[in-house]
This record gives C-alpha cells, structure tokens and sequence, in this order.
C-alpha cells in the first residue's frame, strides 16, 4: 500500500497514556479528504512492531480498541485551497526517508525540507489518550514514521 501521511511525535506522558502527535498529509490523494479520526490512529499505531506485539499477545489483556480519545488541537491549511497548493508547490523538496532517523537526529537540511512540508501539506495536531501506557512508553519526541493509515470508519 502507499503511504499517505506522515506522523511525528511532538510528546510522550506514559503517566497519563498520552502521546501528542502532527498527522501531514504528504500524498495528494488525500489532500482533500477528511482530517484523521480515531480510526486512523487505531490503523497507524497498529502499525508499529511494539504495539502489534502487545496486541497479539492474547495473556496480556490489551484491547483492540486501544485509542481511548483522540483530541484534535491544531490544524494547518485545511480546507486544501488552491492557494495552499501553490505554497505546496512552490516549497520544494519533499519528506524525507524515515531511514534519516527521528527528526532530532536529522541533518539541518531535512529537517527544514520536513518542517516545510509539515507548513505546507494539510495536517493537524493531535493529544491520543491510549489505554494502556505501555503502548507509547517506547515512543519519544521526534520519532516518526510514514503511515498507509487513512481515515474513516473501522
């Protein structure tokens, strides 16, 4: 599948089962689709290999349905407008490859390609509760990851 969006970690509370997470929308399909829902987050953290496992270990209790609330907090250039096209057009290079580590670690010139895309792309931040800690705890800021999530009903 292709991906769609890409999703950085802004901050981890496993205290608190909270993760703050920015989803941009990097392929144009989706552009003008809906802004991601639980659903989607239900979708991309199943993704990672951490999680999958402790979905998958039956002894453990975890629930499928792990995404206890999503709160949008922020949005940027949402409605996709032509003139936000333009901008996306005239920004340059793309997003990096996840194989240039977390955004912390990358070098200067992928990470302002990153923070361009993410000022110019459709995206939205977002505060997920989860339902257990220990399906973020591994997590930290700056990690990211593309994701062939998508939005919608389950």
């Amino acid at each position: 599948m292709t991906d769609l969006y890409a999703v950085r970690v802004l901050a981890v509370d496993p205290a608190r089962r909270r993760i703050q997470l920015r989803v941009t929308a990097f392929n144009p399909d989706v552009w003008h689709w809906p802004l991601p829902d639980k659903s989607f987050f239900l979708r991309d953290l199943e993704e990672d290999e951490t999680i999958l496992d402790l979905l998958v270990d039956e002894d453990d209790g975890m629930d499928r349905d792990f995404v206890e609330s999503v709160e949008r907090t922020a949005t940027r250039n949402y409605p996709f407008t032509a003139a936000a096209e333009e901008r996306l057009s005239e920004s340059g290079r793309g997003f990096p490859w996840e194989d240039e580590g977390p955004f912390n670690e990358m070098s200067s010139e992928s990470a302002a390609a990153f923070l361009r895309c993410e000022e110019t792309h459709v995206g939205a931040d977002y505060d997920v509760v989860v339902t257990d800690s220990r399906l973020i705890e591994h997590l930290k800021a700056g990690d990211w990851w593309r994701t062939t999530a998508y939005p919608g009903a389950n």
